[in-house]
């Protein structure tokens, strides 16, 4: 007999003893690191990001090594105190400044709390110097400047997405914990654990601000940063979901990704942000197309029905992820476009478009960690086929709309420009507006055959199998019948290595009744242990865990109350397709199994009378023959 166990599932070898114990304190330090970067990164970013200076100023060492200021945009709190282009700075708040590079660390002391003054020394030309009063004010056009008349200030704002910060943080965190009690110590989830951790820290604002601190925390904060994205990128691309090298040799990429991991931790210059943008993008998008080319590979080669859809729903994350990032971008781009007519835009539309392009991205980024938490440990996988079908239809949509509308806003805005001679940003955002409400339908219409050309939802029904069962049970058939044709129909429509069928005998045990193919050499018996036991009595369908010797069993019942009890079990082998249980498949398998338990127990009770009509017709014969004697 085989046993299925179907409430513990462990994924790879468990550690025990000084192995275990070592693997547990260094998982702890490394997410007590994480945490304690994070909120010493926070006050201070909270204090350095709630400091603003003149808006509206832009100023630079003179060939004479003094600051001077070349800018003063009109109609700002600076140039309404009187400040001139071409002014040289002599002094802050009555202290001198220093010539050269001195001076400019002398200006940090002109930042403040918005709506402070502080009071500056200049001098134009070769004039007597003039002492100014100047208020602290946001830039021109920025997003404090803009929800300013909703009296949303500065402060507000950079509370608001350090929380946000913190919130993500806490997600990844919590997820981590959750995989460091309840993954058992598994390489796997323990890699995970330090993944996700270091990956959300890495993530999130506070910490990237910190890291460009000189300090000794600022100098963790820059190791930790690549340490997170080169341990994320190793487990979502090459390791998750079974903890197996794919392609084998993707250890070599990932080896050289932590030996220039540790490069950046000492020479500042291999890190991306040194090299510029264009750079840094490529070598990005590069690890990205590795991580997503090794879960294709995984996905269609080597990767068992269940790890498949732990990857769909990991796809199916990433997915919202992608739409999120669209949306968000699309705000800001939309921010950016009405930013050029400040005075005209409603700080209300401001307002929403800004919690749009923070909250888009940041919503389903959390969620990722959810997803990927819950895959590893294999809690139940929902039906993701059709959804993950939607998402990638979706999210290309999405993208797609938010470039070619990223591309068109510009040109409109010129071309309302050389209509009307002039240039109306808002004008020109709602007719760019316009234009996916127009190209929407046609381009979900294309982008849904392409994806449905690759990846169709399988779709099975078994009204064909419940229809023969029911000609069978018409026709007066005996169970064992019934079984055999119940299994072989199975079997061939969802493509099954093996199927059989198990029936209670007098001391309630399953024992095998039908397989096929005949002679597979199918368990004798089935042993299940007493919550599976309840789950198939009461219909519910069991999915076994890897390794056993089936990949379902659909329990046979009536589904009728007075009716209770366990008439068999159809266990089913591996399908040949390599595809997993969906929702609408485990609903379809439920019917199926309460329609075979029907005529199963109408065949059964019928083979029943029929015995006992023979036997009384028996005793009658016997009664008579011994009259006539």
């Amino acid at each position: 007999m085989t046993g299925i166990q179907t409430r513990v599932v462990r994924t790879g070898s468990t550690p025990t003893g000084l192995t275990r114990t070592l693997l547990r304190v260094a998982l702890i330090a490394i997410v007590a690191l994480s945490v304690l970067l994070v909120v010493i990164a926070i006050p201070a970013n909270l204090k350095r990001q709630s400091l603003v200076s003149l808006g509206g100023v832009e100023a630079a060492l003179n060939s004479a090594g003094e600051v001077e200021f070349t800018k003063i945009a009109p109609g700002t709190p600076s140039a309404r105190a009187g400040m001139l282009p071409g002014d040289i700075l002599i002094a802050v708040d009555g202290q001198g400044l220093e010539k050269g590079p001195a001076a400019a660390r002398t200006v940090e002391r002109v930042k403040g709390r918005e709506g402070t003054s502080v009071t500056l020394t200049v001098r134009t030309g070769d004039a007597a110097p003039r002492i100014l009063d100047v208020p602290r004010s946001p830039e021109p056009g920025s997003i404090a400047e803009r929800l300013a008349p909703l009296g949303i200030r500065i402060g507000l704002i950079v509370g608001f997405l350090l929380f946000l910060d913190i919130v993500v943080l806490l997600v990844y965190l919590a997820v981590s914990l959750v995989l460091i009690v309840r993954g058992h110590g598994t390489p796997l989830t323990s890699y995970a654990a330090i993944a996700l951790v270091t990956f959300g820290a890495a993530a999130t604002g506070s910490l990237q601000g910190l890291a460009l601190e000189p300090s000794v925390w600022g100098r963790l904060a820059a190791a930790l940063m690549p340490t997170g994205f080169a341990a994320a990128f190793t487990f979502l691309g090459f390791l998750y979901p079974s903890g197996r090298w794919v392609p084998r040799r993707s250890w070599v990429l990932a080896a050289v990704v932590a030996v220039w991991t540790v490069a950046q931790w000492f020479w500042p210059a291999a890190r991306p942000a040194s090299w510029g943008p264009a750079p840094a993008l490529i070598v990005y998008l590069l690890m990205i197309v590795a991580m997503f080319a090794s879960q294709v590979r995984r996905y269609r080669r080597i990767a068992t029905p269940a790890e498949r859809q732990q990857i769909k729903g990991f796809v199916l994350a990433l997915a919202a992820v992608v739409v999120g990032y669209a949306v968000s971008q699309g705000a800001a781009l939309a921010l950016l476009a009405l930013g050029q007519q400040t005075a005209g835009t409603p700080p209300g539309l401001v307002l929403v478009l800004w919690l749009i392009s923070v909250l888009g991205y940041q919503i389903p980024y959390a969620l990722l960690a959810v997803a990927i938490g819950r895959a590893l440990l294999k809690h139940r996988i929902w039906d993701i086929d059709t959804t993950i079908n939607r998402s990638l239809v979706y999210s290309a949509l999405t993208t797609l709309l938010a470039i070619m509308s990223a591309i068109i806003l510009p040109l409109m805005n010129r071309l309302i420009g050389k209509l009307a001679g002039k240039v109306s940003p808002l004008l020109a955002l709602a007719f760019t507006a316009a234009f996916p409400i127009v190209a929407f339908n046609p381009l979900r219409t294309r982008i849904q055959r392409l994806v449905d050309r690759r990846m169709k939802p399988e779709d099975v029904t078994f009204d064909e199998a419940s229809a023969l069962l029911g000609l069978k049970v018409q026709a007066g058939l005996p169970p064992g019948d019934l079984l055999e044709t119940l299994v072989a129909s199975v079997a061939g429509q969802m493509d099954l290595a093996s199927a059989a069928a198990y029936t209670p005998d007098s001391e309630g045990r399953l024992v095998l009744a039908k397989e096929t193919p005949p002679g597979h050499g199918s368990p004798p018996g089935l042993t299940v242990d007493g919550a599976t036991r309840d789950d198939l009595t009461h219909g519910r369908l069991v999915l076994p865990p890897e390794g056993s010797d089936f990949s379902a069993l659909v329990p046979l019942t009536t589904g009728v109350p007075f009716a209770d009890g366990l008439s068999g079990v159809l266990a089913l082998g591996p399908r040949q397709n390599g595809r997993g249980y969906t929702t609408p498949l485990e609903r379809g398998l439920r019917i199926l199994g309460i329609e075979a338990g029907k005529a199963f127990y109408v065949a059964r009770f019928r083979e029943s009378n029929r015995r006992n009509l023979e036997e009384w017709l028996d005793r009658i014969e016997r009664r008579i023959g011994s009259l006539e004697r």
